[in-house]
């Protein structure tokens, strides 16, 4: 493993150059970031990485002190066992979503889940693999039971029979990919995830740019393997990445003012074959991430406030696909089945009783304003159901662009075009909404 390799590994997943090295005689140049040897231990993986990005959604729409990025602070890949370096504060948040709980007749979590607690580290064991929380002494999961976590079946020998239950179809090698180069995203304010179909969709906010996030995972060293990905860029400093299995592609830079890129990617200069290390990726991802493992952990101001009066279903994986299929007779079939009443959603909503119950009768809701009003009401994220992935500007900075005078616009505009000419940007003028410059370009 070269030096440059090692620097691409301990970015990937947050271990510190030392561990790298100690690992030079067993990674294989062309798979940096070892993969997960079986499908059950690539299932269990995903699963995982599901319970994470619940965690992290919750912990952004509380208003968490942690920024959720910071969740997974450390990787130690393993091709049988993987180790997880979670943060202290967020540990509770993460093991709530992830023991499994039953649920009426469901099982919520991650089913078959069983806790091992080790003198300096936490087992999460099932059927299908198994996954090492380090750092997390026996003394540091008494403290976490002790505040009331679902450990009933978590403690237990036995599967219950509903863990046995059919479930979702997962992309699991995609998520497992994601899961072992978590840090990857360590600068970005926040995450999510949604699975269509066999695609994973990633957004967050601020951090990498998604044009190198993507060829970093499709078409790096440190990549996951048969994967293709493709880059989206939001409003207000929102990047995406749509990862799926088809035929690698390794995604190019955008193209340069001064003319446009080469498919083909820069040529190799030793002539031989394969793909070519994007380079420009590396150098995007470190100059966005910058100081890199320090960077700060600070929340952001969350979007959508809970409602209390609702039960917490926005992360399920029901709910999910539904939202993002704007099924809504779905989303108000599982809150009645929660035990919110009919008459209470149409009040939240804003729409006639009978309206709802046209809708929970399959009719469809098609209507952008109707859409809007119903995430609104039901304190539903925007994001959730591809309505907006923007976040909310700060009232505290109000726009002050017009009291700026010529010369202070034009000195805006010309280091916006600078950055605009190396690719760092997309945006330019301040945040706010009713800024006449803030303008996608």
């Amino acid at each position: 493993m070269s030096t440059s390799s090692l620097a691409k590994r301990y970015w990937c997943t947050g271990e510190t150059p030392n561990m790298v090295r100690r690992q030079r005689g067993g990674v294989e140049p062309d798979s940096l970031v070892p993969s997960a040897c079986l499908p059950g231990q690539r299932r269990f993986e995903a699963s995982l990485l599901a319970a994470a990005n619940r965690a992290m959604a919750a912990m952004r729409r509380r208003g968490h002190a942690l920024r959720p990025t910071s969740l997974v602070s450390r990787v130690r890949p393993d091709a049988k066992v993987l180790g997880l370096r979670v943060h202290d504060a967020a540990l509770d948040q993460l093991l709530t979503e992830a023991l499994p709980v039953v649920a009426g007749d469901r099982v919520r979590g991650v089913p078959g889940l069983r806790v091992h607690p080790r003198r300096n580290h936490l087992d999460l064991r099932s059927p299908d693999g198994q996954v090492r929380l380090l750092g997390v002494t026996r003394e540091r999961w008494r403290q976490a039971v002790a505040t009331g976590l679902p450990v009933d079946l978590a403690l237990t020998d036995e599967l219950d029979p509903r863990e046995s239950a059919p479930t979702p179809d997962l992309p699991a090698d995609l998520m497992s990919g994601v899961l072992r180069r978590l840090p990857l995203w360590r600068g970005a304010d926040w995450l999510d995830g949604i699975v269509v179909g066999d695609v994973l969709e990633l957004y967050w906010r601020g951090g990498p740019p998604s044009d190198s996030v993507a060829a970093i995972l499709a078409g790096s060293a440190c990549g996951i393997p048969a994967s293709s990905a493709v880059p989206y860029r939001f409003r207000n400093a929102v990047h995406g990445v749509a990862l799926s299995t088809a035929a690698p592609n390794t995604p190019v830079k955008p193209a340069d003012p001064a003319g446009p890129a080469d498919p083909a990617g820069p040529a190799d200069p030793a002539g031989s074959a394969g793909p070519v290390e994007p380079e420009w990726a590396w150098v995007e991802w470190t100059a966005a991430t910058a100081p890199g493992p320090a960077t700060a952990e600070r929340a952001v101001r969350p979007v959508v406030r809970p409602r209390p009066d609702l039960p917490d279903l926005w992360e399920q994986h029901e709910m999910r696909a539904a939202l993002a299929s704007r099924d809504i007779s779905t989303v108000y079939r599982l809150l009645t089945h929660h035990g919110v009443p009919r008459a209470r959603i149409a009040t939240l909503t804003g729409h006639p009783d009978q309206a709802v119950a046209r809708i929970i009768a399959g009719a469809k809701v098609e209507s952008y304003e109707t859409l809007t009003d119903i995430a609104t009401g039901l304190g539903i994220p925007p994001g959730y159901m591809g309505l907006a992935h923007d976040e909310q500007p700060d009232p505290d900075h109000p726009c002050s662009c017009a009291n700026l005078d010529e010369r202070a616009k034009r000195d805006r505009f010309l280091a916006h075009a600078a950055l605009v000419t190396v690719g760092t940007t997309t945006t330019w003028g301040c945040q706010s909404p009713t800024c006449r410059s803030a303008r996608l370009i």
